[in-house]
């Protein structure tokens, strides 16, 4: 016979079996009460809401004509219409797909990120133009390399050499620098290790012995000697222009393909190519010498406004002897440009054709962009600018660049995203904007949509 259950009363009037307290208390037993209440708690919800498996779906014929198609697939919302990146991916991937096409599906993604839309700025613009170039959604801008071309110009030597000593400083600190590059202790040197960029440089016309180093070496076709004075004569010869061109294009495939690299910052090393630079951008613009002349390399922290006259009246010398209305962009650079502007410019121009990422440093790179897309339009949609100069010619050389974008239905590049007084040269500013490249593509890859945010 069963004994009795003795009952207690709780302190709120409830009446409770203590045996079923004496088992609650027990460790033994108290797993199988908690197992006992799971299984009734189940039953009721059973009963009242419905077995578990009506909430699954089921194959259906009606709906899909096709076994296992009731399931959600990768990158397709709960009401069946693709997500946002699903449908950014299919115009990105489509071998058809213009530049201006899957730059417009890409910035469609970014605005549909979990932000305001456009909220990121420029970031966003430099987002889209790297996902257009990579066909991705996930673009990358891990490895990263830096290419700086080196040339020494006629214009910079003394009056007594056959120049006209346009540089507060000697032609022979080119070499200077060079040295330093191959140390490791330069400007770009420090900057390219500290971010992760991996550097050459690429002696196209400096004068003096070659370079062969672990960092720094001469190209066998370099301009032996350097540019000649363009106040007395054309800079290079049409053939001389178009080999060092030829170098840059050759070594930018070159470190793409050694690197891995989707992602190329351009800079140069040069005494006197400041004035050079001055005179291609008056002559492919359209601007008077006293609109584009700056202080170039200072040798105090002062521009010397007698350098500057200095540059102006050279400068204003150059474009009387070779500048007219309409000159071809391939041209000026042949009569006003250097070595290493030419060398820049064919890298960029092989670059827009291979869709690698440029990171344009300032004013010398950006007279390079603009013999770039003067000769070839397109090459504007691989380029990223990413300093303000203080030079003054800069400002038209951009606006000029941007124009062709405009008139090519290309995506305009937007106006360079640092404004820190840099004016070092060496690629250091390019370098400098490494992280921001990365962080446009690690938003562009993983940052979540709204949608995702919100369920």
């Amino acid at each position: 016979c069963v004994e009795a259950l003795s009952l207690t009363e709780a302190p709120d009037g409830l009446v409770i079996p203590v045996q079923l307290i004496e088992l609650w208390n027990n460790e033994r037993t108290r797993p199988l009460i908690h197992f006992g209440l799971l299984v009734t708690v189940l039953s009721i919800w059973c009963s009242v809401v419905g077995p578990s498996d009506m909430y699954n779906r089921e194959d259906s014929a009606e709906t899909s004509g096709t076994e296992g198609s009731g399931d959600i697939a990768p990158g397709v919302e709960a009401n069946g219409e693709p997500s946002p990146r699903q449908v950014a991916e299919g115009v990105l991937t489509s071998p058809d797909s213009t530049f201006q096409e899957r730059h417009t599906a890409a910035q469609a993604y970014l605005d549909a990120l979990a932000k305001p839309v456009g909220s990121l700025g420029t970031l966003e613009e430099w987002a889209a133009r790297l996902s257009a170039l990579q066909r991705t959604t996930k673009p990358t801008a891990d490895n990263v390399a830096c290419l700086i071309f080196a040339g020494d110009h006629g214009v910079a030597k003394s009056p007594e050499e056959g120049g006209e000593g346009c540089s507060l400083y000697p032609q022979a600190v080119t070499r200077g620098v060079l040295a330093s590059l191959e140390k490791g202790v330069a400007g770009a040197s420090v900057l390219a290790r500290t971010n992760g960029v991996k550097l050459r440089v690429i002696d196209v016309g400096v004068a003096g012995n070659l370079f062969e180093g672990k960092v720094v070496n001469s190209d066998p076709d370099k301009l032996h000697g350097g540019t000649r004075n363009f106040c007395s004569e054309p800079a290079m010869t049409a053939e001389e222009c178009s080999r060092c061109m030829q170098i840059g294009r050759k070594s930018l495939i070159e470190v793409v393909e050694q690197t891995s690299s989707k992602v190329v910052c351009l800079g140069e090393v040069g005494i006197g190519n400041t004035t050079s630079s001055s005179a291609l951008i008056a002559a492919l613009t359209g601007q008077v010498a006293d609109s584009v002349c700056g202080g170039g390399a200072y040798a105090t922290k002062t521009r010397n406004e007698d350098a500057v006259s200095k540059k102006i009246h050279i400068v204003k010398r150059a474009l009387k002897r070779h500048g007219r209305d309409g000159i071809p962009a391939s041209v000026a650079l042949a009569n006003l440009g250097g070595a290493e502007i030419a060398a820049m410019a064919g890298a960029m121009l092989e670059a827009s054709e291979r869709d690698i990422a440029v990171l344009v440093d300032g004013f010398i790179a950006t007279a390079a962009a603009l013999v770039a897309v003067g000769i070839s339009p397109n090459a504007c949609h691989c380029m990223f600018l990413t300093t303000n100069s203080a030079e003054k010619g800069q400002k038209a050389a951009i606006e000029t660049i941007q124009a062709a974008a405009n008139l090519n239905y290309i995506p305009m590049p937007p106006s360079p995203v640092l404004s820190m007084g840099l004016r070092m040269g060496e690629g250091s500013a390019a370098i400098m904007a490494v992280p921001i490249i990365r962080s446009s593509a690690a938003v562009m890859s993983d940052m979540a949509t709204i949608q995702d945010v919100l369920g």
